[in-house]
């Protein structure tokens, strides 16, 4: 009998407490920055192939990529439900008198997200999201704003880091091809 108590006893102590074993924490507070926005592809695109078109030349281009902030809550281990905000500008100078362009927009997505792994440290996920975009465009005295369906789509992503993390997100929209920064789980 002492045997059996032994080995049971035993066989209790080597288990581990798996209900509580990377449990995600309840929400996510994020920033980052994103290169590449949809937004800058077509200028680039716009600026080079239908400006051209039109007569005019495109003399430089620049934008500052995309500044993010989020917040995600956890709905299960697997998956959450969040929001993201962006910000971005971009200026394209012509060769001629018509005056330079100048544009920004900002906007938010709400975004759901799923985690294709999920360890202490370790989370590797895909996200895709839906939101609005207001754009403000300005050209010498010319004013124009309008709206946009905004979207984002990240096939992958990668987060490391426990209460604190970075990550990188690689898809395509408004929050860049690239799209890196911080994370705190709360």
């Amino acid at each position: 009998m002492k045997k059996i108590i032994f080995i049971l006893l035993a066989g209790l102590l080597s288990l581990k407490g798996y209900g509580q074993e990377n449990m995600p924490r309840k929400s996510e507070i994020r920033v980052g920055y994103g290169l590449v926005p949809v937004q800058e592809i077509g200028t680039m695109l716009g600026d080079g192939i239908f400006m051209g078109l039109l007569g005019r030349e495109v003399e430089h281009s620049s934008g500052t990529g995309t500044f993010t902030a989020g917040y995600a809550l956890n709905l299960n281990k697997r998956l959450s439900l969040g929001v993201d905000g962006f910000y971005g500008k971009n200026t394209v100078s012509y060769k001629d008198d018509l005056g330079d362009s100048k544009w920004s927009v900002y906007g938010g997505l709400v975004n759901m997200q799923y985690s294709y792994l999920n360890k202490t440290k370790l989370n590797l996920y895909g996200k895709g999201g839906l939101g609005y975009a207001r754009y403000n465009n300005r050209q010498k005295e010319n004013k124009e704003n309008f709206g946009a369906l905004s979207y984002q789509f990240i096939p992958i992503a990668i987060r490391y880091g426990n209460k604190v993390g970075i990550y990188g997100e690689f898809g395509f929209g408004y929050l860049g091809i690239a799209n890196v920064g911080i994370s705190f789980k709360l």
